[in-house]
């Protein structure tokens, strides 16, 4: 016969820290993942455990908002492993941040236009996989991670080489494109 002399369980709880007002306000908000946007998915994916940690994550972080945002995306991107696809933000739910000079668009190109390469985008190769991101306003294109305009990007020579402005103003032969 086996005998065990175990200790006693010193964990705290794991009950989320909490007030009772706070905790319903937070319940409140994590339950958008049984709300008629994500209808579509409850089937395969059930929100519940989703809505769990998310009440915990809240809690735990005095309601902050990107816990939110960051376990609904989790659910978002489960579903999309499932094949379906929901779009759900928008400029008052969880915003995507954007740099200036770029805006949130739920679907963006995989081939954005770039200084080096203005017709990227419409050159692409067109995908049915769509990705959420930030695009350049009108007029202003990628350049180093940042939106610029494109009256500031370089150009190309006759061989096809890129030049930035930079590049053509350090040049003591001032390159003509």
């Amino acid at each position: 016969v086996l005998s065990c002399s175990c200790l006693p369980d010193l964990r705290e709880d794991d009950e989320p820290p909490c007030t009772a007002e706070n905790k319903q306000v937070i319940e409140r908000q994590c339950n958008v993942l049984k709300s008629d946007k994500f209808k579509v998915c409850h089937s395969l994916v059930n929100p519940d455990d989703f809505i769990e940690i998310c009440i915990y994550d809240m809690c735990q972080y005095d309601g902050m908002k990107s816990a939110l945002c960051d376990i609904v995306q989790v659910y978002v991107d489960t579903c999309k492993n499932h094949g379906i696809t929901i779009k759900w933000r928008n400029s008052t739910f969880c915003p995507l941040p954007c740099p200036s000079r770029s805006h949130y668009k739920d679907c963006v190109s995989p081939c954005p236009s770039t200084c080096s390469d203005i017709f990227a985008s419409s050159l692409c190769e067109k995908t049915e996989e769509c990705t959420e991101g930030c695009e350049c306003d009108d007029n202003y294109v990628l350049s180093n991670g940042n939106c610029v305009p494109l009256s500031s990007c370089g150009c190309r020579d006759d061989d096809n080489n890129y030049y930035s402005v930079s590049s053509l103003r350090s040049k003591s032969d001032f390159r003509t494109c």
